[in-house]
């Protein structure tokens, strides 16, 4: 799993690529293979041709949220965007138009087309919860390519919340709990800062009685005392180097 940091500090020098890396490459390009492969449904429209104001430009379909007209050199065309995906009417052309309805929500623009679900996906495209998911496993979910699932993490620290189809923090998923998730418990009182045993770059920070797991800044590690980050010369780590992203 992977921390949220605080401040993100990107630092020079050679790129490494690690597993999760490559896992993130592969799936972005099945995904762009599978969009390409996917057939949308083409045709010149004669009764939208007079919608083209603009030789190369995007057109919204009444009534529909993954439709839309596609006018090349005047030339009216409808299409449908692949299952899972929605028409986004801010699309300049040739930007692709296709968005997840996480980023494109479809509110009174009408239906979309019937989903063409496979054993593992409701929808060809998207992120959903995975069935290895559960309430002290909050950070599992899925993403459908083409109709095929691949297994997925959320960073440490996050639970997939299904009602934004995101990574959230677990107290914002209904069905995480959150204690057991992260393996810890606020104690009660005011709101503070706690350590994480076992790695002195990260701590727990609980609002509300809620805990969200968070990293100090590079070159900065947890003071329990103080219930802040200090430069880590100040403090022990000898015992917590290893960063939790690479324990899993």
């Amino acid at each position: 799993m992977v921390i949220i940091r605080q401040r993100h500090v990107e630092e020079g020098g050679y790129l490494k690529i690690s597993s999760k890396m490559f896992t993130y490459i592969c799936v972005a390009l099945m995904f762009v293979g599978a969009c390409m492969a996917q057939a949308q449904n083409t045709s010149p429209t004669a009764k939208y041709n007079n919608i083209c104001a603009k030789k190369n430009s995007y057109y919204k379909v009444d009534g529909s949220c993954d439709s839309y007209v596609e006018c090349i050199g005047y030339v009216a065309e409808t299409r449908t965007c692949p299952d899972g995906f929605n028409y986004n009417p801010e699309a300049v052309w040739p930007q692709y138009p296709c968005g997840y309805p996480m980023d494109v929500p479809c509110v009174g623009r009408g239906d979309s087309q019937p989903p063409h679900a496979t054993a593992d996906c409701p929808h060809q495209f998207g992120f959903f919860k995975s069935p290895l998911a559960s309430a002290e496993n909050c950070g599992q979910y899925r993403q459908c390519v083409g109709g095929v699932a691949i297994e997925l993490s959320c960073p440490a620290g996050l639970a997939f919340n299904p009602d934004t189809s995101r990574c959230d923090w677990p107290d914002n998923v209904s069905s995480c709990n959150t204690n057991a998730f992260l393996g810890f418990t606020c104690p009660s009182g005011p709101n503070a800062n706690y350590l994480y045993h076992g790695n002195c770059y990260y701590f727990f920070s609980c609002t509300e009685g809620h805990p969200r797991l968070l990293q100090c800044d590079a070159g900065m590690a947890f003071d329990p005392d103080s219930g802040r980050c200090v430069e880590d010369h100040l403090i022990n780590c000898s015992s917590g180097k290893v960063p939790i992203a690479s324990q899993q």
